[in-house]
């Protein structure tokens, strides 16, 4: 019971007479509280109130549990360690935690599960249009696994993940261009000016065979069949979560492990030629992730590289496999993708003066 002041009372700043208890009578025991202002007023208030016998009236004596939290990094870590480690390749449980780690945590790692809404997720993606629309897809795909479990483990009853209003806003285009046929020939050209055995290797590889980066850091002397002209990919090199450390492991897809024909012109690169051991390495052990990043820099002071990546490299042998007219299900099997529509959609870039022959043989045969 609070019984505002009257009187003289009033012209002080806070004042509040409060009852603390009650006479035998039942008749109210009150006293009067003050403060400089409201707040302090009100703690006044309460401190009275919690050391007088009305304290049992406004405490419950026996209060329900609060429900623990769970945060989403508790239970993406567990999920992880329950349904992914073990039974999934190492390189793609890398680019989970890579993804948790980069994008998902530091928005939501430490918020409760519960607290996660459509909205919020929408925002976060909001928030990284200038990735790439394969990246901001990524991060979906985990994102609506993760907290799909946790609907059925009944930790939500809906999955915020899984609404047909959130889009994917990526500002960022695709421009992985295949080198121009002069550009790639200019490469070759200048690989003498490597003088590390390696360097040229490793280049070369890249050049004349598609292959991709971990394949050819994956790439042992038993691969190679001279006297058949084949090289036999069958394992690749992966740096997990950006670690230095390779981890040697299979090809990214079942199809990755193929035969590649041997360039005549590659041979001479691979020279003086080996019988053991990675190709590009330390004998029985592949480079580590800076010895890479050493290797390109070097690479690029030495030689106009015309921009090109190692995945540019490949991106450019397969353009040039279908200039000169090779079938699609062919250079699938070369460049080792799974996907028929993969390979036609982004390995092969018909070229402006291809396309300008094909109209102009149209325009002859019409014309005649």
């Amino acid at each position: 019971m609070l019984l505002p002041l009257k009187g003289d009372m009033a012209m002080a700043k806070h004042r509040l007479r409060v009852c603390v208890g009650y006479n035998n009578d039942g008749s109210p025991i009150v006293k009067r509280i003050s403060g400089d202002t409201e707040l302090e007023l009100a703690d006044n208030v309460a401190r009275i109130i919690l050391h007088s016998e009305r304290k049992m009236e406004f405490v419950q004596q026996e209060s329900e549990p609060i429900p623990a939290i769970t945060t989403f990094r508790a239970y993406a870590e567990e999920w992880l360690t329950t349904y992914k480690s073990g039974h999934i390749k190492a390189t793609t449980l890398g680019g989970y935690q890579t993804i948790l780690e980069y994008h998902l945590y530091p928005v939501f790692g430490e918020a409760d599960i519960t607290t996660i809404t459509t909205k919020s997720i929408q925002e976060m993606l909001n928030g990284k249009a200038e990735k790439s629309r394969k990246t901001l897809q990524d991060i979906m795909i985990l994102f609506r696994a993760i907290l799909e479990s946790a609907r059925k483990d009944g930790l939500i009853t809906v999955n915020p993940a899984d609404d047909s209003r959130i889009s994917i806003p990526s500002t960022k285009k695709a421009t992985r261009e295949a080198l121009a046929v002069h550009a790639v020939k200019d490469i070759i050209a200048n690989l003498a000016l490597l003088s590390d055995e390696d360097d040229r290797r490793y280049q070369a590889l890249l050049i004349f065979t598609g292959m991709r980066r971990g394949e050819v850091l994956g790439l042992k002397w038993e691969d190679v069949d001279f006297p058949k002209g084949v090289i036999h990919v069958q394992r690749n090199v992966t740096f997990p979560r950006g670690k230095n450390s390779p981890l040697v492991g299979t090809t990214k897809t079942e199809s990755g492990v193929r035969e590649i024909p041997i360039p005549s012109m590659l041979l001479d690169y691979l020279k003086p030629i080996g019988t053991t051991g990675y190709i590009v390495g330390n004998g029985e052990t592949p480079n580590t992730l800076s010895i890479v990043r050493r290797r390109n820099e070097r690479i690029n002071r030495l030689i106009d590289m015309h921009g090109a990546t190692p995945h540019i490299f490949r991106h450019s042998f397969a353009t040039m496999l279908y200039d000169a007219g090779t079938d699609i299900k062919t250079i699938q099997s070369i460049m080792g993708q799974s996907d028929y529509k993969t390979t036609a959609d982004r390995y092969c870039h018909p070229r402006d003066d291809r396309k300008r022959n094909a109209v102009n043989s149209v325009n002859a045969m019409l014309s005649t």
